[in-house]
This record gives structure tokens, sequence and C-alpha cells, in this order.
């Protein structure tokens, strides 16, 4: 009887129940393929991916950073070191203290000839823009400001590929500058500032060996005379007594920087940025700054406060412009202070890749439901409708005319027959298969009386057998005790005493013996050659005062014998 149920679920039809089957199916997959694309990386939002293409680029721009600032130094060091011979040769050869070269045109001029040519050739020789060397002496002693006036070199590179034609004269002797063909700078002095020499102060205080440690970065700082932003890396010069000469170094431009560091890279509008750390403030004229290689690069001229995100991602956010990227603190050198790299792009160009990021996964997921609920419902009307048509010929008896073009259709056709021929057949065969039961009954019940019957005759055996078995010991005690009676007692005695003298191979021989082992098996266990065992048979017989292995085994079982006697 067919049960009713209130449920509305049981009155859907069969194309209904297709239907949602197949939508079910299809949004399962669909879950399932998400899950693994985001189980196997392949989908990232926005946020994730702009941090990681900022992660990278970081990475890359702090090698590069670092690489070039120790390439400096370790320039700036040979630099030091080659300025400080020239001078010391000068003095030396001419008899003078350093001293000497104060308020001393003729000997200043000297010592900058000697130089001259080895700090141009230094310059060509170093990725930077300018080298400089500065000595602790001043030919104008007899001004107010000479107590910030000092002489020296300051070449620079006019342009990004140096020649003899590229190099101007930023600080030192004009006269000299033209005799080696250099020009002067538009902004030319003949003396350097030190009190708008940056960082000066800490540059000089610790000027000491090892000159590994005693190099600095200056903060960045607009050259004098002109609009450019430079930093400055310095080395001390000093005499081997370790008088301060002065300093040398080298000068990075922001164009030099701008260009020198220019990042290949996958991000439009990239920047990238050098500055000296401040407490959430990006101050743009204490920075060097480039960008991407390939891409349009924005200089940024307005200070930027720096805020976190919840994405990880900083903001940098000036009056005008909106920055979203990622900073990191780095240490230059020992003793300078401590700088910020930050990489970030537009805002504008972030929100947009999120915009389209939302809108790509919106039209994805309308275009796959419209699929997914097309092809649901096309499915489900075409495999259904000749079933249904087949069901209802079924049901009007007309079976010949149903399911011509469906084998399954067919088959229940073929089995409805088949039911109706076989059902007068089933009663007479359910009568002969209960006749069968009860004659099978009988017959298990004379069985089941005969199996009992068979179990007590052998339990009655079973006690016999018990019997037997009790005798056969008794025997074998009797047999044992007549065997201990034939030992003689003084050679078994020296079997006892033999016993102690066993080595310790020997008795592992023995105990294999009386664990009824054969000489094939104790040479395996043992791993002994066949030679050996023979040894050891030779030597246990003679100790143990026995002339057979045999009588050797019937000793031992006297023993044993003994020793459970002892035991009970």
């Amino acid at each position: 009887m067919r049960k009713n149920s209130h449920s509305p679920y049981t009155a859907w039809s069969l194309k209904s129940k297709l239907f949602v089957y197949m939508l079910l199916l299809a949004l399962l997959l669909l879950l399932i393929l998400t899950v693994g694309l985001i189980a196997f990386g392949r989908t990232t939002s926005t946020e994730e991916a702009f941090s990681e293409a900022l992660d990278i680029q970081m990475e890359v721009f702090e090698k590069d950073v670092c690489a070039h600032f120790d390439h400096l130094a370790a320039s700036a060091i040979t630099l030091s070191e080659d300025m400080t011979a020239v001078l010391e040769e000068y003095l030396q050869k001419n008899g003078l203290a350093f001293v000497a070269l104060n308020d001393s045109g003729a000997h200043t001029a000297n010592v900058q000839e000697a130089m001259i040519e080895p700090l141009r050739q230094k310059l060509f020789g170093t990725n930077c823009s300018g080298a400089f060397v500065l000595l602790n002496a001043t030919v104008n002693s007899s001004l107010p400001e000479s107590a910030f006036s000092r002489t020296g070199l300051y070449l620079q590179i006019n342009g990004y590929h140096p020649s003899d034609a590229d190099v101007l004269m930023y600080r030192g002797s004009a006269d000299i500058a033209k005799k080696h063909g250099i020009m002067p700078h538009r902004k030319w002095k003949l003396e350097f500032r030190t009190d708008i020499f940056p960082n000066y102060a800490d540059i000089t205080s610790g000027a000491a060996f090892p000159l590994e440690k005693a190099y600095r970065i200056t903060d960045p700082f607009v050259l004098p005379g002109t609009s450019e932003n430079a930093i400055l890396l310095t080395v001390p010069l000093l005499g081997q007594d370790g008088t301060f000469y002065g300093i040398c170094g080298y000068e990075i431009s922001a164009s030099y920087f701008m260009t020198y560091h220019s990042q290949p890279s996958k991000l439009e509008r990239l920047s990238c940025i050098l500055t000296v750390a401040h407490e959430n403030v990006l101050i743009t004229s204490e920075s060097l700054s480039c960008g991407g290689s390939n891409g349009y690069f924005h200089e940024l001229t307005e200070d930027y406060s720096v805020t976190g995100l919840d994405s990880g991602l900083m903001d940098f956010r000036s009056d005008t412009y909106t920055y979203i990227g990622i900073t990191k603190r780095l240490s230059l050198s020992a003793g300078s202070a401590e700088h910020i790299l930050a990489v970030m792009v537009p805002r504008a160009d972030y929100d947009r890749a999120r915009f389209e990021s939302i809108t790509q996964t919106v039209l994805l997921l309308v275009l796959l439901l419209f699929f997914t609920l097309s092809f649901c419902r096309y499915f489900s009307k075409r495999f259904l409708s000749p079933l249904l048509s087949a069901l209802e010929h079924i049901k009007s008896d007309k079976r010949n005319e149903a399911g011509s073009d469906i084998p399954e259709i067919l088959d229940l056709i073929e089995y409805l027959d088949r039911q109706d021929k076989e059902h007068g057949e089933t009663l007479s065969a359910l009568t002969r298969k209960h006749e069968a039961a009860e004659s099978e009954k009988i017959r298990l019940q004379t069985d089941y009386e005969r199996a009992l019957s068979d179990f007590h005759r052998i339990e009655e055996e079973y006690g016999n057998a018990q019997s037997e078995l009790r005798r056969i010991q008794t025997e074998l005690e009797r047999l044992a005790y007549s065997r201990k009676t034939e030992i003689d007692p003084e050679d078994y005695r020296y079997f006892l005493a033999g016993l102690q003298t066993l080595t310790e191979a020997e008795r592992n021989v023995f105990e294999y013996y009386l664990a009824g082992k054969s000489a094939k098996e104790i040479l395996a266990l043992t791993g002994i050659k066949e030679s050996t065992l023979k040894y050891h048979n030779h030597n246990i017989l003679g100790k143990l005062g026995v002339s057979s292995r045999k009588q050797m085994l019937r000793y031992a079982e006297v023993m044993r014998n003994h020793r459970e006697e002892s035991e009970d």
C-alpha cells in the first residue's frame, strides 16, 4: 500500500526533483572548485595581491640599496686610504706639519693638484654622482667665517654617464680644474662650509680606526646653491698616528638615485623612497626616490602622514595625493641615523584594481549561475520528457507503444510481462518450499539427537584417555627412576663438577643441545664454523667426563629431574 505524506517535497514532480538535484550538484561542484582554488592559492584578494607584489618589490629595493651603499663604503675606504697617502707623502716630502696648510694657498693648491686625478678616477669607477675630499684646513683663517671654511675638492658628474667633458668642479681650485679639463660648476665656491655640511659634528666625532666602522651616511639634504637633494657617504682621513686630516666620500644625488635605482616592476606607477626615519610621517625634502624602470614615475614633493591599514598595508596621505604601500627600517651604517625604505603606489591604482577584481568576480558568478540554470533546465526536460511519456503508456496498458527508443523502459516492460507470467508459479513454489522446510526440520531433529549421542560417547572416550595418560606418566616416572639408578654416581658427580668448568661459548653450545637443537641449527644460531663446533664438542665431552652426546644428554636429564624434585 502506498504511504501518504503531508510533506510538500514529496508532492514535487520527477522533473522538478531532477532539476533541483542537478542544480545542487552544480552548486556543489562550484563550491568544491572554489575551495580548491583557495586551498591551492589560486584566488587572492586585491589586498593580498598588492601586499605580495609590494613585499617582493621591497625585497628587491632593499637588496639594491644595501648592495649599492656597501659598494660605496668599500670604495670610500679605499679613497680615504689613497687620499691620506697622497697628503702624507706631500707633507713628508716638504717637511711640513699638517697645520702648515692653513693660510697657504700654494701648499693647498699643490695638495689638490696631487689629489684631483685619483679623485676623478675614483669618481669614474664608482656608482655615484660626485666625489669629494674635505681637508681640516683653510686658506682664509683671517675671515670671520673661517671657523666653518674648509679647503678641498668636490667633483660632480654632469649627467648620468661620466666622461672627461661631463665632470664639473663644485668645490676646489678653479685654476686646477681648468688645467685638467674640468669646468667649474655654476654654483662653484672655493671652500666647503661645515656649518651647512650635514651631520658634520657627528662625522668628525666618530673619526677613528678601523675605517670599516667609521664611515657615515648623512641625512638627505639640498646641495647648497641648487634645488636637488643628495646623500653623502663619508669616511675620515686619518694619519698613522690618528691625526684627523678631514673627510672624503661620495655623493648620491636625487637624479642619480632616481636613474640608478629605477626598479623592474609590474606595478605601473611605483614609487620607492629612501628617507630618514620619523614618527608616522614621510618628509620628501629629506628623501631620495625612484620609480619603475618601465612605468611612469611621479616625483614626490609633499610630506605624507603614514597610518596602518587593517590589510597590513600602509596609507600615505598628503594634502593632494594618497598612496598605498609598505615601509621597512634600515640601518646603512653603524653611526648614522636609521633610515626608512618605502615602496608604494597611488591609492587610485589600488582602488581601480580592487573594483575590477570585484566586478570580474560578480560577473563570473552571474554567468556561472545563468549557465547552470540553463543547462539544468535543458537537460532535465530533455531527459524526462520521453520517460514521462513512456510511463503514461505503461499506466494505460499500452505497453507496446511505450519506450520504443528507451532501453530501460523496454527492460521494464519485459520485466512486468515476466512478472505476470511468473506470478502464478509463485504460490506453488512457496508451497513446495514450505513442505521441503518441514522435511528439513525433521531431518535436522534426527541429526541433532544423533550428534548428542556421539557427544556422550566422545565424552566417555575422553575420560578413558585421561586414565591412560595418567598411567603413561606413572610409567615414565618409573622409567626415569630406573635410568637414574643405572647411572654411576661417581661419573654423575664428575659430570656436575665439569659443568662449572665450561667456558661461556661451550656453555651456550651445551644449552642448545639440551634444548634439542641439531648441529646444523647450532651453527646457524651461533654463526661459528663447523670446525669450531667440533672443537667445542670435544672440550665439552672431556670436561663432563662422558664418552658421547647421548650419555651427556642422559646425565642432563637426571640433573633436571633432581632439580624438579628438589623444587617440589
